[in-house]
């Protein structure tokens, strides 16, 4: 059974705190910063290609970081849906849980609206088409389509890391980074840290009349749903080496296409996947209803990085 220490009503009050206007965080037709770092070497593989100069190390970390920002927008296409399901089931049932739900609806729309701000900004002045992992709605279906209690767990998964990004990365760091992009992932953060709350809530109802056999086949569908997003990420990574060689002018030998590719794919899989597996409140949460649940999770990691 899974316990907390925090209620909808205290979620809804932390997110008017925290609450921010999309204009504000992103003012229309600002113009970025491509002087800077955009991602901090913590979620990045790009300082282990030693054969790119500086000036396309910088490079790959923009358009990584445009990548960064659309998968964002990508997975939250089906956790908008998956969240509006939610807040039908409450519909006549607590109002507290509904109003935090619609609001966590509400938010996940604005986040997503700030990502593809950022994704034409980004179009207009790096110079070059940027490539990225088509068809979210699709992906979106085949998510839903598995049990309620694995999307769940992948929502809280994909919430959690978006502290851990920060915290780790942009909170400690070098002075070196886009301070513009760094605040759009701190004020991504705040309000996400909330919707975690609201998926351990979720989760707590889902998890109370699962059975046995439900609880492990939802746990087999969240690695399930992991592993096709590590596809997806691996395809992410071959986009971002043909736009850094239309970006820098010049075409890579096929080991080093292969290389950047692979460094790229173990980035983006770390930063999205395996950190998640391993937030420690993520297992702690999956430990409360599934004894075996943390083990089987955390035996995957090797298959997923």
């Amino acid at each position: 059974m899974i316990t907390t220490n925090f209620d909808y009503e205290s979620c809804i009050r932390a997110s008017e705190r925290v609450s921010w206007k999309l204009d504000e965080v992103f003012p229309a037709n600002l113009a970025l910063d491509f002087s800077r770092r955009f991602l901090p070497n913590a979620i990045t593989g790009i300082e282990s290609l030693d054969f790119l100069g500086d000036k396309e190390r910088l490079t790959l970390n923009h358009i990584s970081g445009n990548a960064y920002l659309y998968l964002f927008y990508f997975v939250e296409e089906y956790i908008v849906a998956s969240v509006v399901q939610h807040a039908n089931a409450e519909m006549f049932g607590d109002p507290m849980a509904l109003r935090a739900l619609l609001r966590f609806a509400e938010e996940e729309v604005k986040h997503q609206q700030l990502f593809l701000r950022f994704k034409d900004a980004f179009a207009r002045d790096f110079g070059f088409p940027c490539g990225v992992v088509p068809n979210p709605q699709a992906v979106a279906e085949i998510i839903l389509s598995k049990a309620p209690m694995a999307v769940a767990l992948t929502t809280l998964h994909l919430e959690l890391v978006t502290q851990q990004h920060y915290v780790e990365g942009y909170r400690e760091g070098d002075g070196a980074l886009d301070p513009f992009f760094a605040s759009l992932l701190k004020n991504h953060w705040l309000e996400e840290s909330q919707h975690a709350k609201i998926d351990a809530l979720e989760l707590q109802k889902l998890a109370a009349v699962a059975t046995p056999e439900q609880i492990e086949t939802a746990v087999g569908d969240y690695l399930a749903i992991l592993e096709a997003f590590a596809g997806l990420l691996g395809a992410q990574a071959s986009l971002d080496v043909t736009t850094l060689e239309e970006a820098v002018g010049k075409k890579y030998t096929e080991e080093q296409r292969q290389a950047i590719t692979a460094s790229q794919t173990r980035a983006y899989r770390n930063t999205f996947i395996i950190l998640g597996i391993q937030n420690p409140m993520f297992l702690k949460y999956l430990e409360q209803f599934s004894s075996t649940g943390p083990g089987r999770v955390t035996s995957q990691i090797g298959a997923l990085s």
